[in-house]
């Protein structure tokens, strides 16, 4: 038997583009998809071309084919959203 997760968290995207929701935080389920998010903020800002962007929470790069829960994120998230710029650092 499975059980019913109705756990849910505050979600945020921050873009070069500007600010998912516009205020506040969205409530999601966290076994949504981050990428439903980051699709939902693509469409509400209309960023013209997304390829190649990383979402950071916290400074770790999260994978946005799984879940909140699965990429271990709770509470208030907010996912800053965009190029990878690499590493960087001092040689």
């Amino acid at each position: 038997m499975t059980e019913h997760n109705d756990k849910t968290l505050d979600a945020r995207v921050i873009t070069t583009s500007g600010v998912y929701p516009e205020s506040g935080f969205e409530k999601v389920p966290d076994h949504e998809l981050v990428k439903t998010v980051l699709e939902k903020a693509d469409k509400k800002l209309r960023i013209t071309n997304t390829t190649g962007w990383i979402a950071v929470v916290a400074g770790r790069k999260i994978d946005i084919n799984r879940s909140f829960h699965d990429n271990g994120l709770s509470g208030r998230v907010e996912i800053d959203w965009g190029p990878d710029h690499g590493a960087g650092g001092y040689a």
